[in-house]
């Protein structure tokens, strides 16, 4: 990972912390969060907010490269404190932000994809069902520690039908 990227992966979790309820926002959905809104942007653009080309396989599902080395920095620069939550499964790691992010970084249609993956994640799924929705055919495919293509992963598989395989025999007999 280049400065670039590093750089970009910690103003994206520190603005996600920043615009986030800390009960709604342990460390898995923050990884969540950054995940989809990295695959949204690179629909619509073509590049990722974080910079990031790929994220790593993990067990709760893809987690951006080097977030950890992000978040010790955000710590030690005092943006963001992090604490250990008792719940119902375990302890949720949840961080609370101390200074405003810088956004300059970003153009306005990075910030609202940022803030429609915050809504989504954080007010409709719990850390299990984002992190289930993430273990997809390309997560599946992957090993542990293995990079995950955020192009690949854009990819929006679907089933077949009659219709399409039809198109598809017209289209090459055109051709042929």
């Amino acid at each position: 990972m280049n400065l670039v990227e590093q750089d970009r992966t910690e103003a994206v979790a520190h603005y996600v912390i920043a615009r986030s309820d800390p009960n709604k926002l342990g460390a898995v959905k923050l990884n969540k969060v950054m995940w989809f809104a990295d695959l949204e942007a690179y629909r619509r653009s073509g590049k990722t907010v974080t910079g990031q080309l790929s994220y790593e396989k993990r067990q709760h599902g893809p987690v951006p490269n080097n977030i950890v080395r992000s978040i010790r920095r955000l710590e030690q620069a005092e943006k963001i404190a992090t604490r250990n939550v008792p719940t119902f499964g375990g302890v949720r790691r949840e961080h609370v932000w101390l200074k405003n992010p810088d956004v300059s970084m970003f153009s306005a249609a990075e910030v609202d994809i940022l803030n429609e993956a915050i809504d989504w994640v954080c007010h409709n799924h719990t850390a299990r069902s984002i992190s289930e929705l993430s273990h997809d055919h390309l997560w599946a495919a992957a090993e542990l520690g293995e990079q995950i293509p955020v192009g690949a992963a854009c990819v929006m598989p679907d089933d077949l039908d009659g219709n399409d395989i039809a198109w598809a025999l017209a289209e090459l007999e055109k051709a042929s």
